[in-house]
């Protein structure tokens, strides 16, 4: 059986690779509900528009609950605090993922287009509040959360709502909206033969602009005016208390000055700088270079947040010796190699079946097909 520090940090990155897959696929279908509005504009369009994500959202879907289900399988400590902590913006993003499959198969029971209007723009909402909130957990989740621990680690939580809206979460969740538009935007041009898809170029490439400014902007607010958290000391041990924290600005901590901004969270912004860089100069022919441009965006943006934060997973304004860090807010080394051989078996199968959903569904679609009764 690995050690458990080879255990913690391969769940670590599992848990990295599982936000990434949800964030590319799932992705592309936040974003496309999002543009419903803005780039169809007659019906026909719109259900062309529903239709390249109608056959795939479920499966897509598959890499949220794989990764809420390894947050609370391997740090069931995190899953508390941030469920706790978050919970009124955690329940939001529920009733919104709720509301949009339903959107799906109501729109088009009924001929009414007042009704499919009402329907569209429930569509539109629904998938931008995720958008934007999945982002500001994130900026929260760097800035810490207020929550502590008793003597007997009893969970101690102060629920928050909009303090969670500060100005650098804020930053945070428009850099997830504006990737993941510019995102689904690339995505409608592989998908659909419709000039649509022309729009949904320059759609791409002035939300990827937004997106690099959010980032860069994102990244001048931690230097200058955020504290960091450092690991001082630990006892090698999984208990939460037996650690020491300190709390400095970043622009005056040379560590974190390091960890930010001179290590290898620097290869992955530069990573996200390169995706959102070359989306804007992607050309109209080339949807693919678009598609890929946005998914490398997408992977830099949240590899750049867990290597700059590394070990930390979610710091404690509280209390910051009570901060959860990879040591410390595992399971046990068994729990840890148990689960493992679990995903070793099963992800394949995962894997497999979203492949073979993607390649049966790969055909760009035009109007034409709307006339297939299966369609929505």
């Amino acid at each position: 059986m690995p050690s458990l520090e080879i255990l913690q940090i391969t769940w670590w990155v599992l848990l990295g690779v599982l936000l990434i897959g949800f964030a590319l696929t799932d992705g592309f279908d936040l974003g496309v509900a999002s543009l419903l509005t803005t780039l169809a504009k007659t019906d026909d369009e719109r259900r062309l528009m529903i239709n390249t994500i109608a056959p795939v959202w479920e499966s897509n879907q598959v890499w949220l609950i794989l990764g809420a289900g390894a947050i609370f399988a391997a740090w069931p400590v995190v899953y508390a605090v941030a469920f706790s902590t978050m919970y009124f913006a955690m329940l939001l993003v529920l009733v919104c993922l709720i509301i949009r499959p339903v959107g799906l198969k109501f729109r088009s029971k009924m001929p009414s287009q007042n009704w499919r209007n009402c329907w569209d723009w429930a569509l539109c909402v629904t998938s931008i509040i995720p958008s934007l909130l999945f982002g500001v957990a994130v900026g929260n989740a760097i800035l810490g959360l207020p929550f502590m621990f008793d003597d007997h680690l009893m969970l101690q939580t102060k629920g928050v709502f909009f303090e969670l809206f500060n100005p650098f979460a804020l930053l945070t969740g428009f850099i997830s909206l504006m990737m993941l538009l510019a995102h689904g935007a690339a995505y409608l041009r592989l998908k659909i033969d419709h000039p649509i898809a022309q729009k949904a170029h320059g759609v791409q490439k002035a939300f990827s602009f937004l997106a690099l400014v959010c980032f860069i902007s994102a990244g001048l607010v931690l230097n200058n005016t955020c504290f960091g958290f450092t690991l001082e000391s630990a006892s090698g041990s999984q208990n939460i208390l037996a650690k020491i924290v300190g709390v400095q600005l970043i622009d005056e901590s040379g560590e974190l000055t390091q960890r930010f901004f001179k290590s290898s969270a620097q290869i992955a912004a530069m990573m996200a700088f390169f995706g959102f860089l070359l989306s804007m100069v992607s050309g109209k022919r080339k949807a693919i270079v678009g598609f890929l441009s946005t998914s490398l965006s997408i992977i830099g943006v949240i590899a750049t947040a867990g290597l700059a934060t590394f070990p930390f997973i979610l710091p404690s304004t509280l209390a910051p010796n009570h901060s959860l860090t990879v040591w410390d807010a595992s399971s046990s080394r068994l729990t840890l190699f148990i689960m493992l051989i679990a995903v070793g078996v099963f992800l394949p199968f995962v894997l497999g079946y979203v492949t073979w959903t993607y390649r049966v569904f790969r055909k760009r679609l035009t109007l034409k097909d709307l006339s297939d009764p299966q369609m929505y």
